[in-house]
């Protein structure tokens, strides 16, 4: 189901599962030049997350929902992982999932 206008990002296993379980619907990412360049003045329709690199590695496809820049700081707690988000961080929003795979 992978569209031309597909964002691949990788995470960690802790973060990827609790994204698989609904309870996480955003990802945030420091204000680096490479997310930069994936996010500003690109539209997306889907986001595909991999935990960990390679074709046979478990990953699901969500539904991209768009971006924003964060405008304060905060920590985001979900039962025992504690996200912290800095201003200027971006937060990726994300929607229904529609594929799972290698799970």
């Amino acid at each position: 189901m992978i569209s031309p206008k597909t964002l691949h990002l990788t995470l960690k296993k802790n973060w990827f599962d609790l994204m698989l379980s609904g309870r996480k619907m955003a990802e945030f990412r420091k204000p680096s030049d490479w997310i930069k360049q994936r996010l500003i003045n690109r539209e997306y329709d889907l986001i595909k997350f991999i935990n960990g690199y390679g074709n046979d590695k478990p990953f699901f496809i969500c539904v991209y929902e768009g971006y924003e820049v964060t405008h304060k700081n905060e920590e985001i707690i979900f039962k025992d992982q504690t996200v912290i988000v800095e201003k200027g961080d971006y937060k990726i929003f994300l929607g229904d999932i529609v594929e799972k795979g290698n799970l």
